[in-house]
């Protein structure tokens, strides 16, 4: 129940205050926020070993969140370690958050 007040949350966020284009963030300010929001939501959960946390950002179909190494390692690079729907193409961006949640990239 807690993920679905998240998701729903998160989707609130995503949609922005203002409607039409150019009044919200871009879509990367947008991921960004969600997979903190997504991130905030694995309180607990041991994410040191840089596990994929969102196959599909809420409201950004194209954008996946992963954790990796802080700083990275070569590790984070192999496809194997990387989000399925990203290396499978269902998503064609990622945000990459430290274990401790800080961004690392979104692209």
């Amino acid at each position: 129940m807690r993920l679905v007040a998240i998701a729903l949350f998160c989707s609130a966020l995503i949609a922005g205050c203002g409607a039409g284009s150019g009044s919200g963030s871009s879509d990367r300010d947008k991921a960004i926020a969600a997979a903190k929001v997504v991130f905030a939501a694995q309180k607990g959960r041991d994410l040191s070993s840089g596990p994929c946390i969102a196959e599909q950002l809420p409201g950004l179909s194209d954008w996946a969140a992963d954790v990796a190494h802080d700083p990275r390692q070569p590790v984070d690079d192999q496809p194997a370690n990387q989000c399925q729907s990203f290396r499978d193409g269902r998503t064609h961006h990622f945000v990459e958050l430290t274990p401790s949640g800080q961004l690392i990239r979104a692209q």
